[in-house]
């Protein structure tokens, strides 16, 4: 009762969940008052209007077609001018992306957007990737816009690149459209690595290789805010140009130090921990050169990334040769899992590689990248959980073990021998004028002695053994309910099966089954042979509820079934009618046949 309750709990709260997202879209997308306007779902537009390219290299002004590739040199100042639109509104915007640019923009004479730094700055190649947006809320149609771009590196000084031009509202609903999932997926598995890593450090009894699990953890937390800082909605809403890509750089040299120290716990061979131990050098020495690089403004950190992911690549075929090696070697499923898992990224690596060569795929680079990485990381994390699971089922059947060994001291220590002695000294003196008492105390001391069995044994032994057991129950439940019918046919007994397992269903069939009965109670216990299998079958003439629904005694229903399949591969089959009895059949399979139920 208790579980239907928790379980229409959870479908409750989960219905209300739902109910509360959808009443969030409902009131945020459906509903606005009067005197505002819902956020708009339309897509900026190429900006059309005319650019003139001022005075480049001492030529006259022409115009220009975006986007447009200069041959400028480091330092070049590259000017682009045009005229506001007609349709200007006080929330439309110019966006525009720039790699390792500076840019400012002037309407008329008045400087309304500037990114990076110019005018000769000592710090001139601060300025990072990002997607700029500029606000014309003081434009009116006809005005002069004026856009000077200039790059620390010949690379990318002449890269303009094509100009957008629409509402506000458009370009907030395009990036959540682009990249609000993503995101929302990035932060998901933070919080469940979070929540994974909360739960182990509670566990402090599990006895798992805590130094691999650290490592692990690292990896992925380093992935997941890798994945999240590298969102252009994040970086559109925080505004950080500049210190967001300074992180999501750092984080991506600083992965595959936290990748190999993790793969260097699998390795089992000298030779295999050198290579791992000099990887984790490598990239060790990479990451502080790239920090350094760019600290000196040596080289850009686009161009530093291209370097690292070629050694990356390297790297990870280097690393599925070893683990598909360790894999032929030693059988574990944690090395199989990580070898899956690891062939995985390096396909994912291999094909952002290559797509990243292509112009169509500059919109969504890193995504193939990033989906490898979130792959990568569900499946560590399944492989963690499992390994702190096997280790927390092994504290249990230790536990299980330290107390079935505890019963049997226990029971040891009972002198049950003189017990069975007094009894039997009963039974000699009963038997010539009290038959029937004499019976009834021989069914108890048999039904004592194998219970007494029950709580320290679960082997497989003789259906003879069992149905002993169930012989002496029949005799005290029948002298307690006169009316009671107890009816057994061993015609096979010549098989196996674990010890109370069948004693249990019959105690079952008598207490919810025959004597609930509208009539005189009736069991009827057969044991027959198959084709391909033995059967046993217990026939109650009760109300028609089977154990699985209805279970009293020593053993519940489950743990029962679970015993029978586990111990001799045997499985039970119920047939049940209102009013009418129920018939249940435990079948145990002959060598080489298996039964269903």
């Amino acid at each position: 009762m208790k579980k239907d309750k928790r379980r229409q709990l959870h479908i409750l709260s989960l219905l209300t969940i739902l109910f509360a997202v959808l009443a969030i879209f409902m009131f945020a997308f459906f509903f606005a008052p009067k005197n505002q306007t819902r956020l708009p779902f339309g897509a900026l537009s190429v900006y059309d209007e005319p650019w003139v390219l001022k005075n480049y290299g001492g030529e006259n002004d022409k115009l220009i077609t975006l986007p447009y590739k200069l041959k400028a040199k480091a330092g070049e100042t590259i000017t682009l001018m045009s005229r506001v639109p007609e349709d200007v509104t006080e929330d439309s915007v110019l966006v525009f992306d720039t790699k390792f640019q500076n840019v400012v923009v002037l309407l008329n004479d008045e400087r309304i957007y500037s990114y990076g730094v110019m005018n000769n700055q000592k710090r001139l190649k601060n300025a990072v990737p990002c997607t700029n947006v500029v606000k014309l809320d003081g434009a009116k149609p006809g005005d002069i816009l004026t856009i000077y771009m200039v790059s620390g590196y010949r690379k990318y000084s002449g890269n303009i690149s094509q100009i957008y031009y629409g509402h506000e509202g458009n370009l907030a609903s395009g990036m959540l459209r682009r990249h609000g999932l993503s995101l929302f997926a990035a932060i998901t598995l933070l919080l469940i690595t979070l929540l994974v890593i909360i739960a182990i450090l509670f566990m402090k009894k599990a006895n798992f290789d805590k130094m691999r699990a650290l490592y692990a953890f690292c990896f992925a937390i380093c992935a997941e805010l890798w994945a999240i800082v590298q969102n252009p909605l994040l970086q559109f809403v925080f505004k950080n140009k500049f210190g967001m890509y300074m992180m999501q750089c750092i984080l991506l040299l600083l992965l595959p130090v936290l990748f190999m120290m993790y793969q260097s716990c699998f390795t089992m061979r000298r030779r295999f921990v050198k290579i791992f131990e000099w990887s984790v050098y490598v990239f060790s020495i990479n990451l502080l050169t790239g920090i350094v690089f760019q600290a000196l403004s040596v080289v850009d950190f686009a161009s530093y990334m291209t370097f690292t992911k070629v050694i990356v690549y390297i790297a990870l075929f280097g690393l599925v040769g070893i683990l598909y090696m360790a894999k032929e070697t030693f059988e574990s499923q944690a090395l199989y899992t990580n070898l899956i898992a690891g062939a995985i990224l390096f396909v994912a690596w291999t094909v952002e590689m290559v797509l990243s060569l292509f112009k169509f795929y500059s919109v969504c680079d890193g995504l193939v990248f990033m989906l490898g990485i979130y792959t990568y990381i569900v499946l560590l994390s399944i492989s963690i959980i499992r390994q702190v699971i096997q280790e927390v089922n092994q504290e249990k059947d230790t536990a299980i073990n330290s107390i079935s060994l505890e019963k049997k001291r226990i029971l040891s220590k009972l002198n049950m021998n003189l017990v069975y002695g007094a009894l039997n000294d009963v039974i000699a003196k009963l038997k010539d004028k009290e038959y029937e008492e004499s019976k009834l105390v021989y069914d108890t001391s048999l039904y004592l002695q194998k219970n007494m069995k029950a709580a320290v044994s679960s082997d497989v032994v003789p259906f003879t053994d069992e149905l002993a057991y169930i012989r002496a129950y029949a005799g005290i439940i029948c002298k307690k309910h006169s009316q009671l019918e107890f009816v057994i046919e061993d015609k096979v007994v010549e098989f196996r099966v674990p010890f109370n397992t069948v004693e249990p269903l019959v105690e079952n069939a008598v207490l919810n089954g025959a004597l609930k009965s509208n009539s005189d109670g009736r069991i009827v216990l057969r044991s027959y042979e198959r084709l391909d299998c033995f059967a046993i079958q217990i026939v109650d003439n009760g109300p028609g509820i089977g154990p699985d629904k209805m279970f009293t005694g020593k053993k519940q229903y489950k743990e029962i079934k679970k015993q029978l399949k586990t111990a001799c591969g045997a499985a039970i089959e119920i047939k049940t009618k209102q009013d009418k009895g129920t018939i249940l059949t435990v079948k145990v399979p002959k060598e080489g046949y298996i039964v269903k139920e």
